[in-house]
């Protein structure tokens, strides 16, 4: 994600199959990879914290299954790279979803 920070235009061309258009679209899509960067170093981060696992998990299941309602709850779920991550964040998910209960 860090790469759509820095190239947005060319990584949602390669994920999605569009193109951006206007500066903020570009905005958008940069913000959107530096968050999920921000929340995958909080994870690692928190895998050595223990009083951060709980709560960085909360934040990275919400972020995760608003993702998969995005991709699958829109057209975007036609795009096959789109469902491959959608999916993909779906089973992080159900496995974060797992150790929060307890599994």
């Amino acid at each position: 994600m860090l790469a759509q920070f820095i190239a947005p235009e060319w990584m949602i061309r390669r994920a999605y199959g569009e193109t951006l258009s206007g500066e903020a679209a570009t905005g958008m899509a940069r913000h959107w990879g530096l968050l999920l960067f921000c929340v995958g170093m909080l994870l690692v981060y928190s895998a050595f914290h223990p009083v951060l696992r709980r709560p960085t998990v909360v934040i990275a299941s919400v972020e995760k299954a608003g993702f998969v309602a995005c991709v699958f709850g829109t057209s975007l779920r036609h795009s096959r790279i789109a469902s491959l991550m959608a999916t993909g964040d779906a089973a992080m998910t159900l496995v974060y979803m797992l150790y929060l209960f307890g599994f």
